[in-house]
């Protein structure tokens, strides 16, 4: 399926599945896990102490965005009937997180960040825009999502701009 079929939701409504759901639920949670943990440690690599302090609390607001996530996928398996639940408690303890991204100073490391992001960001629009037409909460579960990335997104922007104040021009 394309990017246009999804957008304009022109494919049979009988393809979309709350398993689909739950299973890009489940995705996007492993990926902010993922992006979470890489906050941490780069907040662990920043070189003074203020870089560190925002970089923790960007990290906060993230758990934020995972226990959305978290929640439902809880709501939405329970919907399916489908037994997602109990796979979801084993991924919640050996969650497959990829190793942090790297940089070659705090900026860099930042714009890992920012990028990674964004395009979690760029996914939950696409996602909201998908499911709106046929489950109208879950397009407001992927707004509120959008929305937190975006406040994210700014925080770690400003991170980055006080780190190398030429950078993002």
């Amino acid at each position: 399926m394309g990017f246009w079929e999804r957008l304009i939701g022109s494919e049979s409504g009988q393809s979309k599945d709350t398993r689909e759901l739950v299973h890009d639920l489940m995705t996007s949670y492993s990926d902010e896990r993922g992006l979470a943990q890489q906050i941490r440690d780069h907040a662990e690599h920043s070189p003074h102490q203020s870089g560190q302090q925002q970089l923790r609390g960007v990290a906060t607001a993230q758990d934020h965005v995972v226990q959305l996530l978290h929640d439902a996928i809880k709501a939405y398996a329970e919907r399916a009937n489908q037994g997602l639940q109990s796979q979801q408690d084993k991924n919640d303890q050996n969650a497959d997180v990829p190793p942090p991204k790297g940089g070659k100073n705090h900026w860099a490391r930042v714009v890992h960040d920012l990028e990674d992001n964004q395009a979690l960001m760029k996914r939950y629009t696409e996602q909201g825009i998908y499911w709106d037409p046929e489950l109208p909460d879950v397009g407001v579960l992927f707004l509120s999502l959008e929305q937190e990335k975006s406040r994210i997104g700014a925080r770690l922007r400003d991170i980055a701009l006080r780190a190398d104040s030429h950078a993002l021009d």
